[in-house]
């Protein structure tokens, strides 16, 4: 069985949901620490036909995990529907789009970042019509003292999983000798960079799955997702 394990990240790109696509149990890592300027409470739209930021203000304090930061802004949702709105009013879907990111956005009660990405995550990917089992590490029973590598593998032998699907990034960190030891299959998937219309000149890359959502709608969008693939670290 296939698991995927990151944290919850706000309105995250394609690669992001491929890796929920295909795992059988995908795990937020909501206790993980809270990074500064990273993709957990901001995420890249068009705006403009320029690339920029969309970031929800967070109270933070050093040591904070990801599911004790809260907001710091009480209208972010009316400020960041207001800009998605505004950005793309003249995409292709829309009109059939729109509704449902308002009526998500305004549903959600909670003022932690964490529940507020997952809410969203989980939206989407029903929308998408994957059936991944969702699972926070913050209800595992497992050591919480244990670190990096140690923690991802305690979490996938938790699951009885023996495939784990990395993103690239993974490369830089992983150990992978000790995925393999345990015998667990470490697979990483490929970035999504291929052009699609977008409202541009120049294809921009890296965007949240707003972007593609709106511009190709959720069937093309699944299938653009599908369109990348996984690699062995064995190869």
């Amino acid at each position: 069985m296939l698991i995927a394990i990151h944290q919850p990240n706000y309105f995250p790109w394609t690669g992001y949901f491929y890796k929920i696509m295909k795992a059988e149990y995908f795990i937020f890592l909501d206790d993980a620490q809270y990074t500064k300027n990273s993709f957990i409470n901001r995420t890249n739209i068009i705006d403009n036909k320029k690339k920029v930021w969309m970031s929800i203000p967070v109270k933070n304090k050093f040591g904070y995990k990801i599911n004790q930061t809260m907001v710091a802004d009480s209208e972010w949702k009316k400020k960041h529907l207001s800009k998605i709105k505004n950005s793309y009013k003249k995409s292709i879907f829309f009109k059939e789009l729109w509704i449902r990111v308002n009526d998500l956005l305004e549903s959600i009660k909670s003022n932690y970042i964490s529940d507020i990405n997952k809410e969203i995550i989980i939206a989407i990917s029903s929308w998408l019509n994957f059936e991944t089992k969702f699972y926070n590490s913050s209800r595992l029973e497992i050591d919480n003292n244990l670190k990096s590598d140690e923690r991802l593998i305690e979490i996938i032998k938790y699951f009885k999983c023996n495939s784990y699907l990395s993103g690239q990034g993974g490369k830089k960190y992983q150990d992978e000798k000790k995925f393999l030891f345990k015998e667990i299959n470490l697979l990483y998937s490929t970035p999504l960079n291929m052009p699609y219309k977008q409202n541009t000149s120049n294809f921009i890359t890296g965007l949240s799955i707003l972007d593609p959502l709106f511009n190709l709608g959720f069937e093309s969008t699944l299938k653009y997702i599908n369109n990348s693939f996984e690699s062995s670290c064995k190869n």
